[in-house]
């Protein structure tokens, strides 16, 4: 019984290690020539990043929901921040 209650609970953490894993973010960012490269992914969002250091031109390739993300200028992820909303009371009725 002890030891099939032990092999069970090592299952469940080795799974849920696993699972962990699984759902990490990843990035990556390396130079290639006169180009810096970066790539995300972070579960729904997974993005490419490439810009030139001589010439400023960039390219950017999104693939799933990456609403919630901005693509900062060295490529890292960053949230994206809701802005404040001004809301302005109805007149009133007579």
């Amino acid at each position: 019984m002890r030891a099939s209650v032990k092999l069970a609970l090592g299952i469940c953490a080795v799974m849920l290690g696993w699972s962990a894993a699984a759902n990490a973010e990843y990035f990556n960012r390396y130079n290639a020539g006169g180009w810096t490269n970066a790539e995300y992914d972070g579960g729904g969002c997974h993005y490419f990043y490439s810009v030139n250091n001589q010439t400023g031109e960039s390219h950017v390739n999104r693939y799933g929901n990456c609403s919630r993300i901005a693509i900062g200028p060295d490529g890292r992820p960053m949230p994206v921040m809701p802005m404040a909303q001004v809301v302005r009371p109805m007149p009133p009725l007579y």
